[in-house]
């Protein structure tokens, strides 16, 4: 149990590590918002991770990863939702360039909630977690798992995840950083947002 704790956790941190639309996401919501727009969405992607183990240990994924209907519906969804960011993104005028007292660039606030929600769909939405977490419950988690493990996998998940992102955050809302990104921060709700629509038409393309 000890060999599968770490090789879990090894695994799921290199998976949070890699350059997706959940990165993308915090990126964007960190550098354009806030520190707590990032915090937020982070928590959002982490409660998502929750759900995806839990219909895994629950037998679902099999069935989703199986189902045409079920995996196109989950897989045109979660494009369209990023596409639709992406596109947000792209469209917004959420930076005004006045400087106050501080000298730094004012950023647009974003609703807790409605940090929360983006980072839950993004994760949710993409069947490439589906079929993650699937693989992970067919590979190395077995059928015969006591209880107990599946919740301490959960929990060992759900705060690497937690851990990587809130790190992200912290290091993107550094003052150091914000001042280096300072010149550059019009640009970014575009860049970001043609990442996020790239994500979104590579997850449409995805096959089963």
């Amino acid at each position: 149990m000890f060999t599968q704790f770490f090789t879990i956790g090894i695994l799921m941190l290199f998976s949070a590590m890699l350059p997706g639309p959940d990165f993308a996401l915090v990126t964007k919501n960190t550098l354009l918002h806030s520190r707590r727009a990032g915090i937020f969405t982070t928590l959002g992607i982490s409660v998502a991770v929750l759900v995806h183990i839990t219909y895994c240990a629950l037998g679902l994924a099999i069935v989703i990863a199986n189902s045409l209907i079920l995996f196109g519906i989950i897989k045109y969804i979660g494009a369209t939702y990023l596409i639709y960011i992406g596109i947000s993104s792209l469209l917004s005028k959420q930076l005004d360039h006045l400087l106050p007292s501080g000298g730094q660039s004012r950023r647009s606030s974003m609703v807790n909630i409605v940090a929360f929600r983006q980072g839950f769909l993004c994760n949710l939405l993409n069947p490439k977690a589906t079929l993650f977490f699937l693989a992970l419950f067919t590979m190395i988690i077995k059928p015969e798992t006591p209880a107990i493990w599946l919740v301490i996998y959960a929990i060992e998940m759900f705060f690497l995840t937690v851990g990587w992102f809130s790190s992200l955050t912290w290091i993107l809302s550094h003052p150091r950083i914000t001042r280096l990104l300072e010149k550059s921060e019009k640009y970014l709700a575009k860049v970001l947002g043609v990442f996020l629509i790239g994500f979104g038409v590579a997850l449409a393309l995805v096959n089963q």
